[in-house]
């Protein structure tokens, strides 16, 4: 099994990043499954941070288009499903309009099971306009009723202040611990790290549990959940509908329509 991974990050800059994300993905599915990490191109944010940049409607569409040829292409390439690894959930329809492999947010996953295990759950993000984000990708799913609204840590950190707490933990494991508690004090069931870094910072530490109240190893439950999905097409012929959300009348169109 072949699954393609796509970070929102430019991961150039993040190589301890990329290859605990591909150390991580080994240790969860074992062998038999394939996770290849791809990152946004060199220079996609102009010098910003995803956290900066994304916020904006417009960089936010405009800086991940290339994503939607990504998938495109990953299902030319023999992939078997396509992870959208990012809280900031880009053209979920878009992306499941134009491949017929299994597409997968870490978003939706996450809340998904969150709900099998817990009856609220907490998202916590990096940055206040990240988890505005996930707030909108709550309420699109549906399960505005089984999340408390989305919070960040207090201060909000970037991606490279957040890669740069590998090398001294406890300051951020610390914000993130304050603003769990906060939100478990509001009956949080579940707690979500919303933000791709964080996750697997906090994965890192060994952060799965905080006053009997689980922590998702966000990273970890989307792989599965590929997993899951990519089993489900293979052994059921179970697919993505085609009526009205999905709705893709040509396929031809989409292969004609792809970037060069």
């Amino acid at each position: 099994m072949k699954i393609w991974h796509q970070s929102m990050t430019e991961l150039h800059d993040l190589g301890a990043y990329k290859t605990s994300l591909e150390t991580h993905a080994k240790k969860i599915l074992g062998e038999a499954v394939d996770v290849e990490v791809h990152g946004m191109p060199k220079g996609a944010y102009h010098g910003h941070s995803p956290t900066a940049a994304l916020s904006n409607a417009f960089a936010h569409h405009r800086i991940l288009d290339p994503i939607l040829d990504n998938a495109v292409r990953a299902e030319q390439q023999g992939f078997d499903a396509f992870i959208v690894g990012s809280y900031s959930e880009p053209f979920i329809r878009e992306l499941r309009s134009s491949v017929d492999i299994p597409v997968v947010s870490i978003t939706e996953a996450t809340l998904l099971v969150s709900c099998s295990i817990g009856r609220l759950s907490a998202p916590i993000a990096n940055d206040p306009g990240i988890a505005w984000i996930v707030r909108q990708s709550v309420e699109s799913h549906g399960l505005s009723q089984r999340v408390i609204t989305p919070r960040a840590i207090e201060p909000a950190l970037n991606e490279p202040e957040m890669a740069e707490a590998f090398a001294n933990p406890a300051i951020l494991i610390g914000y993130f611990q304050a603003a769990a508690r906060r939100a478990i004090a509001e009956g949080a069931d579940v707690i979500i790290p919303a933000e791709g870094v964080l996750s697997e910072f906090l994965y890192n530490n060994h952060i799965n549990m905080i006053d009997d109240v689980p922590v998702l190893d966000s990273f970890g439950v989307v792989w599965t959940y590929a997993q899951m999905m990519v089993n489900l097409r293979t052994n059921l012929g179970l697919s993505v509908s085609r009526k009205m959300h999905y709705q893709r009348n040509d396929p031809e169109l989409i292969t004609a329509l792809l970037r060069k």
